[in-house]
C-alpha cells in the first residue's frame, strides 16, 4: 500500500514540506538535498534521477531548463511523498517502485530526482519534479483532479504489480499526509480529537441550530457556507487554522451531521467515525520508572502523564476530558521532557538552569576549539585527521544545542502543565462532590 501526496515548491519552501525541512532549506537545490540525504537514505544506491545525468547535477540541470524558457518564478517545482505500509515492502523494492513510478508520470518531458527514505518504520520516497519541461518548456500543473485520476492510480497499479496492498475505497482521501503519518504511527492528532468533538456534540443536538450552538459554546469558530464563503469551515480552540469540515470526511459534511442528528433523534444509534477510525497509543512507558520517590518537575510531569493515561481509559470525569483536550496532542513532546528530567536527574528550576549553563558554557567552548581545529586545517599535512575531530565535535554540539532547547523548552511548558494539572484537580473534585450530591438527593427522594 503506497499514501501519494504532493506539494508546490515556491520561493519559500517551508510552507510546502514543512515536516521535512528545516527553516534552513528554502530552496529547490537543499529540497533536492533533503530527498537525497544520506542520513535519511542510508545508502547510496536508494537515489536516482530521471532526465538528469546525476543527483549532483541535477539542480543546475533544472535551474538551466528554467533559465532556457525563462520560467524561473512560480512554482518551481512539485514534491511527491509515497509512502508505503511498515513492513510491506523492502528498501529496494520501495525505490524500484518510485523510479517506475516517476518514469511513468514524468519521464517523457520532466526532471526528476528520487531518494528513499529509510529511517522511518515506514519506508517513504521523495519525488522532487522540475515544474519545466525539458523538451518544450511546457509547465507541469498538478490539480486534485490529476493527482486522484492519474498520479494516485499509477502508484496503486504498481503496487498491486508487486503484490501489495492497495486501499481501493480510500477513507482518508484528502487527509494531510501529517495527519496519516500520526494517525500510521498511533499519534493523536487535531484532526481527530475535532472529529471526537464533533461526535459528542452531534450525539447531545436535537436539531442543526443547537448543533452550531453547542460548537461556538466550546470555543470553536464557525464560518457557514454562504454568498462569500465556498465551504464551510471551523478553527477549534486548541489549532489554528480553518478545516473545512468536507475534508474531515463523508460523515462531517453538513448533509452527513444533518442526516446524523436526524438519526439520533429518532433512536437510530451507531457508533461514531472517529471512534472507527485507529486510536492513538500510550506506549506504556511509565511503567518503566522505577519505584521512588519523585520530586519537583519529575513528580508534576508524571502525575500529568498519568492523567493522561487516565482520560484515554475514560477513568475521568468528561469535564476533566474536555478540559485536557487541548493537552493531548502534546503527549509526545511531555514524554520526552519528563524522561529527560528523570535521566539526567534534574527536580528543580535551579537545577535546570545550572544544567542549561553548564551546556550552554559547553557549546562556547567547543565552538572555540573548532574554530581552532578549522585553522589549522589549512596549514597540515593530515586535513583528514583534523576533519574527524571536527565531526566529532560537531556531533557534540549537536547533544548539547538539543539539550539547551529541552530545557527552555520546560521552562516555558512547565508552568502551563502546573497550572493545567491543579485545574483538571479541582475539576475532577468538583465532579465527584456533584455526583455525591445528586447521589444523597436521589436517595432522600426515595426514603420519602
Amino acid at each position: 500500500m503506497a499514501i501519494t501526496k504532493v506539494y508546490p515548491v515556491r520561493n519559500k519552501l517551508h510552507r510546502a514540506v514543512s515536516y521535512a525541512a528545516n527553516e534552513e532549506k528554502t530552496s529547490l537545490e537543499k529540497l533536492i538535498g533533503y530527498a537525497v540525504n544520506p542520513d535519511k537514505t542510508e545508502q547510496s544506491i536508494f537515489e536516482s534521477v530521471v532526465n538528469c545525468t546525476t543527483v549532483e547535477t541535477a539542480f543546475d540541470e533544472m535551474t538551466s531548463t528554467k533559465r532556457k524558457y525563462g520560467k524561473e518564478d512560480k512554482v518551481l517545482a512539485y514534491h511527491y511523498i509515497q509512502a508505503f505500509k511498515p513492513g510491506e515492502v523492502t528498501p529496494e523494492l520501495a525505490h524500484s517502485i518510485g523510479v517506475q513510478f516517476a518514469k511513468e508520470c514524468f519521464g517523457d518531458r520532466f526532471e526528476v530526482v528520487i531518494g528513499t527514505h529509510l529511517d522511518r518504520k515506514h519506508l517513504h520516497n521523495h519525488i522532487v519534479v522540475n515544474s519545466v519541461s525539458f523538451l518544450d518548456g511546457g509547465k507541469f500543473r498538478s490539480t486534485p483532479q490529476s493527482h486522484y485520476n492519474v498520479i494516485r492510480k499509477i502508484s496503486d497499479r504498481l503496487c498491486r504489480e508487486n503484490e501489495l496492498s492497495v486501499i481501493d475505497n480510500p477513507k482518508h482521501k484528502g487527509m494531510h499526509y501529517a495527519e496519516w503519518k500520526a494517525l500510521n504511527e498511533g499519534k493523536p492528532t487535531i484532526r481527530g480529537q475535532v472529529r471526537e468533538e464533533l461526535d459528542e456534540i452531534i450525539k447531545s443536538s436535537y436539531t442543526m441550530q443547537i448543533f452550531w450552538k453547542e460548537l461556538k459554546q466550546r470555543g470553536y469558530a464557525v464560518h457557514r457556507k454562504g454568498e462569500n464563503i465556498k465551504y464551510t469551515s471551523i478553527i477549534p480552540p486548541f489549532g489554528k487554522r480553518p478545516i473545512r469540515l468536507d475534508k474531515l470526511g463523508a460523515e462531517y459534511t453538513e448533509t452527513a451531521i444533518q442526516e446524523r442528528i436526524t438519526a439520533e433523534r429518532n433512536g437510530i444509534r451507531t457508533m461514531p467515525p472517529s471512534q472507527r477510525r485507529k486510536i492513538y497509543k500510550y506506549n506504556g512507558n511509565l511503567k518503566k520508572v522505577p519505584r521512588k520517590k519523585l520530586k519537583g518537575f519529575q513528580a508534576l510531569y508524571f502525575h500529568y502523564l498519568y492523567l493522561f493515561k487516565k482520560i484515554h481509559k475514560k477513568q475521568t470525569p468528561q469535564r476533566v476530558s474536555f478540559f485536557m483536550r487541548d493537552e493531548i496532542v502534546r503527549f509526545e513532546r511531555y514524554q520526552k521532557q519528563f524522561k529527560f528530567l528523570y535521566n539526567h536527574g534534574i527536580e528543580t528550576a535551579e537545577q535546570l538552569r545550572e544544567y542549561q549553563t553548564e551546556q550552554e558554557q559547553k557549546i562556547e567552548d567547543l565552538t572555540e576549539n573548532r574554530t581552532i581545529l578549522y585553522y589549522e586545517r589549512k596549514y597540515t599535512d593530515e586535513p583528514e585527521k583534523i576533519s574527524q575531530q571536527i565531526s566529532k565535535i560537531n556531533n557534540a554540539l549537536k547533544v548539547c544545542r538539543a539539550d539547551v532547547r529541552m530545557c527552555k523548552a520546560i521552562f516555558t511548558d512547565a508552568d502551563r502543565i502546573k497550572e493545567k494539572y491543579h485545574k483538571a484537580q479541582e475539576l475532577q473534585t468538583q465532579a465527584i462532590e456533584n455526583q455525591k450530591e445528586v447521589t444523597d438527593n436521589e436517595h432522600k427522594r426515595r426514603s420519602r
